[in-house]
C-alpha cells in the first residue's frame, strides 16, 4: 500500500541524488530508506529511481511520481493543520525547525509560553542551517521552520514574526562611542569575523557591507565561527 512515508522519501530522494544524503534529511537510516522506496516500486509496479555510482537518477516516470506525490504531501499537511487548529486549540505533534543564531536566544523566551498556552502540543524541534531546514519543509519531514527573510524560495508559505537589528560587535577597547551608529563603509573588513558558510546571517551581513562599498564583500579573517557566541569571544 502506498504511504506518505514512501511519498516523502521519494521526494527526499530526488532533492538529494543519494540515498545517504536522504536519509539523513529524513532523520533515518539508509536501509529504512531504500526499502521504502522499493516498496513504493512494487507497489506502483514501476521502476522510479535508476542507482548508478555515487548518485541515484530519477526516471521518467519517477520524475512524475515526485511531482503528483509533493501535490498529495501538500494536501495532508493541509489537512493535519486544519484539524489541529479546529477551535482554535493546537493539540498533537508540531515539527519545528530553527536557525542557529535564532535558537538559543529566541526558544528559551517562547517555549514556556507555548507549553503554558497548548499544553496538548508535543512540540519537536530541530537545530540546522538554512538550506537544511528548506529542504525538511518541502518534503514534509518538519512542518515550519524560523528563517531569516527573504529567502529567495518558491512553493513555501512565509509569515513575517518581527524585525530584528544588526549589531557590530567590537573590542572592549574601541574608541567610537557604544551608542554610535556604524556605517558599512566604516567597518575595517579586512578584520571581520563571520559565522561560517551555510548561516544565513553571514550572507545577510556580507551583502549589506557589499551594498554600502558598491561591490562584492568577504569576511577579513581565515577564521568562521559555528555560533555567535563564539564569533564575540573572537572579538572580544
Amino acid at each position: 500500500m502506498l504511504t506518505l512515508r514512501q511519498l516523502r522519501y521519494l521526494s527526499a530522494l530526488a532533492r538529494h541524488g543519494h540515498f545517504g544524503r536522504a536519509a539523513e534529511a529524513c532523520a533515518v537510516t539508509q536501509p529504512a530508506l531504500s526499502m521504502q522506496i522499493g516498496d513504493l516500486e512494487r507497489t506502483l509496479g514501476v521502476k522510479l529511481v535508476e542507482r548508478r555510482p555515487g548518485e541515484v537518477v530519477l526516471t521518467e516516470v519517477g520524475r512524475e511520481v515526485v511531482r503528483r506525490g509533493e501535490d498529495v504531501l501538500a494536501m495532508s499537511r493541509d489537512l493535519v493543520d486544519f484539524a489541529r487548529h479546529r477551535g482554535g486549540v493546537l493539540t498533537g505533534r508540531l515539527t519545528l525547525g530553527v536557525i542557529p543564531s535564532l535558537a538559543p536566544y529566541l526558544l528559551p523566551r517562547i517555549l514556556p509560553v507555548l507549553q503554558r498556552q497548548f499544553p496538548e502540543l508535543r512540540l519537536e524541534l530541530r537545530e540546522t542551517q538554512t538550506r537544511q531546514l528548506l529542504d525538511d519543509v518541502k518534503s514534509g519531514a518538519l512542518d515550519a521552520a524560523m528563517l531569516a527573510l527573504p529567502l529567495g524560495e518558491t512553493g513555501i508559505d512565509t509569515l513575517k514574526l518581527f524585525d530584528d537589528t544588526f549589531l557590530l560587535a567590537v573590542p572592549a577597547d574601541d574608541p567610537r562611542p557604544a551608542e554610535q551608529r556604524i556605517s558599512a563603509s566604516q567597518i575595517d573588513q579586512s578584520r571581520l569575523i563571520l559565522l561560517e558558510d551555510g548561516h544565513c546571517l553571514r550572507d545577510q551581513a556580507l551583502a549589506f557591507c557589499a551594498t554600502a562599498r558598491g561591490g562584492p564583500a568577504a569576511a577579513g579573517t581565515a577564521f568562521a565561527a559555528s555560533s555567535l557566541s563564539t564569533v564575540i569571544q573572537m572579538v572580544a
